[in-house]
């Protein structure tokens, strides 16, 4: 098991080292992954969102129809 000085001056195993890189590099996949999730998320809303929303005429079939005509109201 070699010994390799660290920028603090401290010893490590060289196997120590390199799990500890796999370690760095393992979490830093994993953040970068999660961070891309992220970004295809905010993409496909923006993408959504960008569209002009579709003209809409509310058609009432369900009420009955009113009467088109006028009617005077008695005066009491």
């Amino acid at each position: 098991m070699a010994l390799i000085q660290t920028c603090m001056g401290l010893l490590m195993s060289t196997d120590a080292a390199i799990d500890r890189v796999k370690g760095e590099l393992s979490r830093a996949f994993e953040k970068t992954r999660a961070d891309l999730e992220r970004v295809e998320i905010l993409a496909a809303c923006l993408v959504a969102f960008s569209k002009p929303v579709p003209t809409y005429e509310p058609r009432f079939r369900h009420l009955p129809q009113a009467a088109r005509g006028t009617h005077e109201l008695p005066s009491d």
